[in-house]
Formats: structure tokens, C-alpha cells, sequence
């Protein structure tokens, strides 16, 4: 079974200049999720899908594959993921008649990504028959509680019976992608034209793999996890 992993990784960012490059603890951000890719035993192909020659430098130096230089339509600030995917299977189908029987996408952004996890995301993906698979963590804010804004700019509540809601055992669980690994079969993809399917199963996540680097916050508080890591993972394990 041919298993594709593909790290999507443009140069520009809105939030931080260059964030797929910026070090943490002198390590490029997305030489994390390299590392935790490499750690597999399932995937059989690993690539990185980059408009930057910077990247292209990190992952060779990682001895990462880089089949092609992302063209610059698939890497604006508005391009999704799936047109990533999508250039993806056709370069392979067109230059190698290659296609991988399960693609998982692998985001820079989740540096603290437990490797283990993605391994697992296949094996539930493949005995569960589902469509997909999803890195996702219980939200802690939930929308039942929460309110929106009017054009009077008033509160609004999501929910108009909301104060039935105020004791948490009363809540529903809610699940939100933790962006850290998305698995799908190709057929998924090829069929909806996403990555999720009509069957889509959960990973739960931890709550640091779920931390999603996106603004200067998200960053110092990755690099606070990691100087303390070690500390850290001792507390938790009691």
C-alpha cells in the first residue's frame, strides 16, 4: 500500500514573516514536523510541497524529497489545501504515473505533533473503513455559551436557551481539527474534492499537539513548551 505524506509549506505568511523557517530553540519550525514524519514506519513516501528555495534547502539537508517547485498559483495567502493536493496527485499521475493509495497531510504549523500519532491516524483509517481521519482535541470553549455580535453591535447568544447551559455537565463535547494531521484515502479526495469524506473518524489529540503556530503568541508559547519539555512531560506522567 502506498501511503503519501506531504508537508504543504508556501514562503509567505500574513501572521509571521517567514514562519515556516523562523527557529525555535534553533531548530526551523518545520524541521519539527520533518523529524516527527521521519519517525514513521507506515508512510512510504515523504515530500514537501514548497514555493520557497529556503524550505527546498531544509528538507534536502533533512534529505526530504522535493519533486517540484510549487507553482506560484497554488502558494497565494487564499490558495486551500486542497488545490495543494490536487497539484500534487496530478504532477505524480502525469510525470510518474504514481498514485498513493492514502494521502496524509502534514502541517508545518503543529511542531509538538506526537509521531506515533500519525501512524495511528493510518491504522484507524484502514480498520475502520471511514473516509478520514482527524487530529481533533475537545474545545474548552464551548459555542453553546458563546455569543456573536448584532449589527447594533450587541452580544448575541449562539444558543437562545444558553443559561440551560451554564452547568458544565450539561454542555455537548465539541471537537475542533487540531491541524496537526489530516489521513485520507485518495478515492476521499478524488471523489468529494476534500479530504474528509462522509465518514470521517477522530484522533484525539493532546492539548500541546494541538497548539497551532499562526501569530507571535502561538510562537513564544511553543518555544516556553519546549525549554520546559523535559520538566514538562515528568509532571504529567505521574
Amino acid at each position: 500500500m502506498e501511503i503519501l505524506a506531504i508537508i504543504p509549506a508556501r514562503k509567505n505568511s500574513k501572521g509571521i514573516k517567514n514562519k515556516n523557517i523562523t527557529k525555535i530553540s534553533e531548530i526551523p519550525l518545520i524541521e519539527y514536523t520533518m523529524n516527527a514524519a521521519k519517525k514513521s514506519k507506515k508512510i512510504t513516501r515523504l515530500i514537501v510541497s514548497t514555493d520557497s528555495q529556503e524550505i527546498i534547502k531544509i528538507a534536502k539537508k533533512s534529505k526530504i524529497e522535493v519533486p517540484f517547485l510549487r507553482p506560484k498559483k497554488f502558494s497565494l495567502s487564499n490558495s486551500p489545501t486542497s488545490d495543494v493536493i490536487t497539484h500534487t496527485l496530478d504532477f505524480f499521475k502525469k510525470n510518474e504515473n504514481y498514485s498513493p493509495d492514502i494521502v496524509i497531510i502534514l502541517q508545518p504549523t503543529s511542531p509538538l505533533r506526537d509521531p506515533s500519532n500519525i501512524d495511528k491516524s493510518i491504522d484507524v483509517l484502514i480498520k475502520s473503513k471511514s473516509s478520514s481521519v482527524l487530529g481533533v482535541f475537545p474545545m474548552k470553549q464551548n459555542p453553546f455559551i458563546a455569543f456573536t455580535l448584532n449589527k447594533n453591535n450587541h452580544l448575541i447568544p449562539y444558543k437562545k436557551d444558553f443559561t440551560n447551559y451554564f452547568q458544565r455537565q450539561k454542555l455537548p463535547t465539541f471537537y475542533y481539527p487540531s491541524g496537526s494531521l489530516y489521513t485520507f484515502w485518495t478515492k476521499t479526495f478524488l471523489k468529494y474534492g476534500n479530504y474528509y469524506g462522509k465518514k470521517i473518524k477522530p484522533l484525539l489529540v493532546s492539548k500541546e499537539e494541538s497548539i497551532d503556530v499562526d501569530d507571535s503568541f502561538d510562537l513564544f508559547l511553543v518555544q516556553l513548551i519546549l525549554k520546559n519539555w523535559n520538566s514538562y512531560k515528568k509532571k504529567i506522567s505521574r
